[in-house]
């Protein structure tokens, strides 16, 4: 009788199981158009200015070197001084030169040249109503112009610190001096929020500017919303407070400036 072979033990087996890899896909809500729009807004929150100083040089709008499309942005006004400023030398872009003598003032009857202006004008008693560097006719180019620019320093925040109090309270500022032959512009905007017995800060605004046929550019102000939200308002108005109270703007020397444009910046 046969014998019974012992059963031989099956090799191990070298086969690597193959797994399917466990998907990481996340369903996207709507279609690509709602997630361009979704986009959109995002970078739009996360690059939006931070603070700095708004341009309107050759007639369109710019915050640092950013130019903004559309020449025109949302913004609340927080606060404003009068503010007038005298150049001894001829514009050269490319050697910004600080005021020889300026003035900032609440009202336009307390406008006196600054003490750290480096070449104080002024006429009796320092005050700018009687300078004649102020008088019509004044410009060292002729005509009937003034030599001081007549200006308005205005502080400003994006439109949407109205959305939240965090944003009302943390955005820093933005600023700008205004065009001499824009500032009734403004007067006209915050006049008639004054008649109807509200403050500039209660209401979103769209500043623009736009191609104007006599001065080749105005900057326009017309109010888009007012604000409701009380909490939003409060602090708002600690912060109008708080830049009221401000010590006025010193403008850098004429080294201090040397030393910016040295080290690539201009910005004052």
């Amino acid at each position: 009788m046969a014998t019974k072979k012992p059963d031989t033990p099956a090799e191990p087996s070298t086969a690597v199981a193959v797994v399917a890899p466990k998907s990481t896909a996340v369903a996207m809500p709507g279609s690509w158009r709602d997630r361009v729009a979704a986009v959109a807004v995002k970078v739009a929150e996360a690059e939006k200015p931070s603070g700095g100083f708004i341009s309107f040089k050759s007639g369109r709008l710019s915050i640092g070197e950013d130019v903004i499309a559309g020449d025109k942005i949302d913004v609340v006004i927080i606060h404003s001084l009068f503010h007038n400023k005298y150049f001894d030398t001829p514009y050269n872009g490319a050697k910004p030169t600080p005021p020889a003598c300026y003035a900032f003032a609440m009202d336009e009857e307390s406008l006196e040249f600054s003490e750290h202006a480096e070449k104080p004008q002024g006429g009796e008693g320092g005050f700018c109503s009687t300078c004649p560097m102020n008088e019509w006719g004044s410009n060292p180019n002729g005509g009937r112009g003034k030599a001081c620019t007549n200006s308005r320093r205005v502080w400003l925040l994006p439109a949407d610190v109205s959305q939240s109090v965090d944003k009302a309270t943390r955005t820093e500022f933005l600023q700008c001096d205004l065009p001499a032959t824009s500032v009734k512009n403004f007067s006209r905007v915050v006049r008639e929020f004054a008649e109807a017995q509200a403050a500039p800060f209660q209401f979103v605004v769209q500043l623009s500017v736009k191609p104007d046929d006599k001065t080749l550019f105005q900057v326009n102000w017309r109010p888009m919303e007012q604000i409701k939200d009380e909490a939003v308002l409060e602090a708002l108005a600690r912060r109008n407070f708080a830049k009221e109270g401000e010590d006025h703007p010193i403008y850098p020397t004429q080294e201090e400036m040397q030393e910016r444009q040295s080290g690539g910046s201009t910005k004052f």
